[in-house]
């Protein structure tokens, strides 16, 4: 389905496209999850392996200075994916012919990027302590999608701010209870682009603040606000299920590469 503004007839002037900023966003989560995947656990791994003490870990780790500023720095570039799909799926959502099947599409890749996410990040094949993105992203929509029912039967502001902040506190704790990646923090983001929908550059700022609140490393998640503020309302490409493909596959051959190469 069209989720967008545009017309085929219509060319915006200026600004990126949906498609370019999903490509954006997918290409900062490739680079997170190869420096998570082959720098770091690895490097950490080996570290724990060879040092018995906090100053041999230390020394360690300083031996292999370079490698630990390749990964914090690729991890910091990571961290400007979410907002930009937590973004885009409130773009989604709004614009979608289909709420009921978006969901549905988004849970189901849920489900089959699980086992790829939980063998790269845990080395196993099921791990219940934590749960892959797209659960997070399922959460998110489905609160949104609670917030927008409730918005066209409340009357009253009371009575819209009240339900507003029972239905976000109920995502948040799905999001806790499940242990999805990002959390609380991550559906506070995808219901404040939902809330401040009318006021993007507001919207943006707040979202990605509520990330921060994770740690001084999700800082870079700012760095979002560009192509956010770039964005121009159309949708570019059609990558309807590219995202949804990339992401288990992405990590499948991460993991693989990681036991080949045996790190």
């Amino acid at each position: 389905p069209n989720q967008y503004h545009t017309t085929p007839n219509t060319k915006p002037l200026f600004g990126i496209s949906g498609s370019t900023v999903k490509l954006i966003a997918m290409v900062c989560m490739f680079l997170d999850h190869l420096a998570a995947i082959m720098i770091e656990q690895p490097l950490y791994k080996n570290a724990l392996i060879s040092a018995n003490s906090q100053s041999e870990l230390d020394n360690f780790l300083a031996s292999h200075n370079t490698l630990v500023m390749a990964g914090s720095f690729l991890r910091s570039v990571g961290r400007i994916a979410f907002p930009l799909f937590a973004f885009l799926l409130v773009e989604g959502f709004l614009h979608t012919r289909s709420k009921l099947k978006y969901c549905r599409n988004l849970f189901i890749m849920a489900l089959l990027a699980e086992i790829p996410f939980d063998l790269a990040f845990s080395n196993s094949t099921w791990n219940f302590t934590s749960q892959n993105t797209l659960f997070t992203l399922t959460l998110g929509l489905l609160t949104i999608w609670a917030l927008s029912q409730m918005e066209q039967a409340c009357q009253s502001s009371w009575v819209t701010l009240f339900y507003t902040l029972l239905i976000t506190a109920a995502g948040c704790g799905a999001a806790c209870l499940l242990h999805t990646d990002y959390t609380l923090y991550g559906i506070l983001a995808i219901v404040i682009f939902y809330l401040f929908r009318a006021q993007r550059t507001t919207g943006a700022i707040l979202a990605c603040g509520a990330l921060s609140l994770l740690g001084p490393e999700q800082w870079f998640c700012f760095l979002a606000l560009i192509p956010i503020l770039k964005y121009n309302g159309s949708r570019g490409l059609k990558l309807k299920y590219t995202f949804y493909l990339f992401y288990p596959l992405h990590l499948l051959a991460l993991y693989g590469i990681s036991h080949i190469m045996g790190l």
